[in-house]
């Protein structure tokens, strides 16, 4: 009769698998409690003097993923959305320096109000670079490089976000755009303007890059480099703004005008949604595509 022989394995000790299970417990909390003060060391946005004592501020709830963030504020929401992909193409000459790249994206959401109000809000963003990137004779050495002859040059880059809303509270459609342009052919200067029209009435969109009460450099400031980045819009009509929106990353706010009236802020929200999406800054200093 033969015996079977019962292969063994070593086990793992107890104390072990108790101080695995207390890594990962201790990592999550750190990593948790890391999350959370990058959230709450975000600071306010700078907003105008008038609409901040004139107005009323909301803060934003996100909630899910997807192709966009289910934003929620006030008693407006976004429900549902589509598209969203990204077509790109570059090109540069075999014996030219010349270089070329652009890229489009579509996506269009719905945007609505617990009252019953609905909009539809297209989007189209586009980017356009054209540059001179000429290679030079790179000779590296122990404890330096040496590039010899070679020209780096933006003559040109260009970012620019087209949106249509089309809701059930105005006879006519609402356009808005956003253009932000940059290199040798504009100064080498940034260049960010907007708008948002119904052929009748005209909103200006500003960029604002500062908060309400600068003081130290929060987390995400030394993330970024600089407290100077892009930290939201405000919209003005006719030299009184009308509202603002803050786009994160992790502090996401929505102000509005008490002189407004419903189917203002209803746009306006609508346009809100549309920039905390395609402007959200990640934490490596980039907005989110």
């Amino acid at each position: 009769m033969h015996q079977k022989l019962k292969r063994s394995f070593p086990q793992i000790p107890q104390a072990m698998k108790l101080s695995f299970k207390l890594f990962l417990t201790c990592f999550t909390i750190v990593l948790l409690f890391f999350e959370s003060s990058l959230a709450s060391g975000q600071k306010l946005m700078a907003v105008s003097e008038e609409l901040h004592q004139n107005g009323e501020k909301f803060d934003v709830v996100t909630k899910g993923g997807g192709r966009i963030v289910k934003y929620h504020f006030n008693s407006y929401r976004v429900t549902s959305a589509k598209g969203g992909w990204i077509k790109g193409k570059s090109s540069s000459g075999l014996f030219s320096a010349y270089e070329t790249a652009s890229s489009e994206k579509k996506l269009s959401f719905e945007f609505v109000s617990d009252k019953g109000d609905t909009a539809i809000v297209y989007l189209n963003r586009n980017t356009n670079y054209e540059g001179i990137n000429k290679k030079g004779l790179t000779i590296y050495g122990e404890n330096s490089t040496l590039n010899l002859g070679g020209y780096q040059e933006i003559l040109e880059n260009s970012d620019n976000l087209f949106g249509i809303i089309e809701t059930n509270l105005a006879d006519s459609t609402w356009n808005f755009a956003v253009s932000e342009k940059f290199g040798s052919r504009h100064g080498g200067q940034t260049a960010l303007v907007g708008w948002l029209t119904d052929g009748q009435r005209k909103i200006d969109i500003y960029p604002v890059y500062h908060y309400q009460n600068p003081g130290k450099k929060s987390a995400i400031d030394l993330m970024v480099g600089s407290q100077i980045w892009l930290k939201g819009f405000e919209f003005i009509e006719n030299g009184s703004p009308v509202g603002a929106v803050q786009v994160g990353p992790f502090k996401f706010v929505a102000w509005f005008s008490k002189k407004n009236d419903p189917t203002t802020n209803f746009v306006i929200g609508s346009s809100f949604a549309a920039l905390m999406h395609e402007y959200q800054l990640n934490i490596h200093g980039e907005t989110v595509d």
